[in-house]
């Protein structure tokens, strides 16, 4: 049954006099209580509720008909106030009125501690022409019987004269008292059976996300068909804390924060119901791994398969990763979040920069129009504005293109202005790296120049000796190390005496190796330098001895 339904019988319930008995039944967590609340409000707001008393009461925990009775009483409130919770004043206020029904002899009664049994049933002889909400039937105490609830319900109807809505989770055990005595006793039942767009609506209307993120939010949610209010809340938590810290960076950050979270907080939540894949099959998915992970037969795996292909997840990255563990956590920590973010967004500018540079060049290569002057000053802004992310071949297309429009001084100049930009990242220079099919000698010559102007300075020898005093390092320290061939890091151990000096010297090359995210700069070093070793421990059988201390597996030979 649709929410417009839902809400135009409860409006139509709320907007008359006539005692009776509705029961709104769903699954757990589909919003029954949050909708009815909602829905009561708006009705009390246009002033489409006739009876001009209401009480709200939980049977949870409640294990006996007596304080059922007085918890009804407890939580009555006057019409206007409906949206607030019933407090001591509104308490204090039902008693005063039930103690001057009664007359002195009544209020004597309150005074005495012994009368709690008879202040419990004045209060309820107080209860008359109030509607009447009584939430989480399957949830009451041990000690009290559904069929006890439904015969007093019954009466707060036909002597009462009360209006009573019913709220429960449809399809939980210990209802069957329920099923087997509500045609007696309910006047009407509804089925509350939200759509997942309706969900949405629910639990986000009013949310404190910005638009972008509330719009994907909610997209992805009805992607999922997610209809559980609770589990949507959980998410827009989640979704709350990390948000606000991601204003600096591009729009697809919060695209990817808001998109991932929902289906990691889904996989977590709604796995056990069997809706969801676990979070850990989602974690472990990688692009290439995507058919693996659902190749297993079964219409459940298909389904999986189906869902989160439609949903345009791919693979689980680093940052997803990070925001599986809060997930299961139900917190961030902030400094991980901003550097996790700051990465990405890096990606994202460098991949939307590259982009536009490329689609500069469509002025070249999509017509034969006379536009020479228009292609050149194109690409020659677009070079600007993107020097940061703009890899040497497209470097060297652009200047080759520049050299045959005659634009030699534009070409020079970009060149110099790309060395002068990005002079930090010296491994762009390296001869090794880029030079294959780079065109342009003038490029070729500055990007050597720039590259051996940084590297030359120290020997590997004076890196290393400087690095085994110390637990940092610098970029060039790397650069020296990883140009340093396996005869030279053979010369340098054999050359290196000291009981202290050679582990130095050795177990700063070998660190490099260790790191779990090593670079292949870094384990060109650990490398290079276990290769120097692996030679003298060929030598002879002391140093085999010896090198075997540092950890080098040798081969059997």
């Amino acid at each position: 049954m649709s929410i417009e339904v839902i809400k135009s019988q409860i409006d139509n319930f709320l907007s008359n006099e006539t005692p009776e008995v509705m029961a709104i039944k769903g699954s757990w967590g589909i919003g029954k209580t949050y909708s009815w609340n909602k829905f009561l409000l708006e009705a009390q707001k246009n002033n489409r509720i006739a009876l001009k008393k209401y009480s709200y009461v939980s049977l949870f925990g409640i294990n006996s008909l007596e304080a059922f009775k007085y918890a009804i009483f407890e939580h009555v409130i006057a019409r206007e106030l409906i949206g607030t919770e019933a407090n001591i004043e509104t308490f204090k206020n039902n008693s005063v009125s039930v103690s001057t029904a009664l007359g002195k002899k009544g209020l004597d009664f309150f005074k005495s501690r012994s009368t709690t049994h008879a202040i419990e049933s004045f209060a309820f002889l107080s209860l008359s022409n109030t509607i009447i909400c009584i939430d989480d039937l399957e949830r009451k105490g041990k000690g009290l019987d559904i069929k006890d609830v439904l015969g007093l319900v019954s009466l707060l109807k036909e002597q009462k004269k009360c209006k009573v809505v019913l709220l429960l989770n449809d399809g939980e055990e210990g209802l069957e008292d329920y099923i087997k005595y509500r045609e007696k006793v309910i006047d009407f039942e509804l089925e509350f059976s939200p759509t997942a767009e309706e969900s949405a609506e629910i639990a986000f209307n009013g949310t404190e996300l910005n638009n972008y993120a509330a719009k994907i939010l909610k997209e992805s949610s009805v992607k999922l068909n997610i209809r559980n209010i609770r589990v949507l809340k959980k998410i827009e938590r989640l979704i709350k804390l990390v948000v606000p810290h991601l204003d600096a960076y591009e729009q697809e950050i919060i695209h990817q924060v808001v998109h991932s979270l929902t289906l990691l907080a889904w996989c977590y939540y709604c796995h056990k119901t069997d809706e969801a894949p676990s979070l850990d099959v989602l974690i472990n998915l990688t692009s290439f791994s995507f058919e693996k992970s659902f190749e297993e037969d079964g219409d459940e795996h298909k389904r999986w398969k189906s869902i989160i292909h439609g949903y345009g997840y791919r693979e689980t990255d680093e940052f997803d990763l990070l925001l599986s563990t809060s997930v299961r956590t139900g917190y961030f920590i902030e400094d991980e979040i901003k550097a996790n973010a700051a990465r990405k967004n890096k990606e994202v500018i460098a991949k939307k920069s590259a982009e536009a540079f490329h689609n500069a060049w469509d002025l070249y290569h999509d017509s034969f129009d006379g536009n020479q002057n228009e292609v050149v000053i194109t690409l020659y802004d677009n070079f600007k504005k993107f020097t940061k992310y703009i890899a040497p071949h497209n470097l060297d297309g652009t200047v080759c293109l520049f050299r045959e429009l005659g634009e030699n001084d534009k070409a020079d100049e970009i060149i110099d202005l790309y060395i002068e930009t990005r002079k930090e990242e010296i491994q762009l220079f390296n001869p090794e790296s880029h030079f294959f099919g780079i065109k342009d000698n003038s490029m070729r010559e500055k990007f050597n120049a720039t590259y051996h102007s940084f590297v030359i300075g120290e020997t590997a020898e004076q890196v290393l000796e400087r690095l085994s005093g110390q637990n940092g390092w610098n970029p060039k320290d790397e650069i020296i190390l990883s140009n340093t061939s396996v005869e030279q890091y053979y010369e340098i151990f054999k050359s290196i005496k000291g009981r202290y000096e050679l582990p130095a010297f050795i177990n700063a090359c070998l660190k490099f190796g260790q790191f779990s995210n090593a670079s292949n700069q870094q384990k060109e070093i650990a490398n290079r330098a276990t290769e120097a070793l692996k030679r003298i421990a060929k030598e002879s059988e002391i140093n085999k001895s010896r090198i075997v201390l540092y950890g080098i597996q040798l081969d059997d030979a």
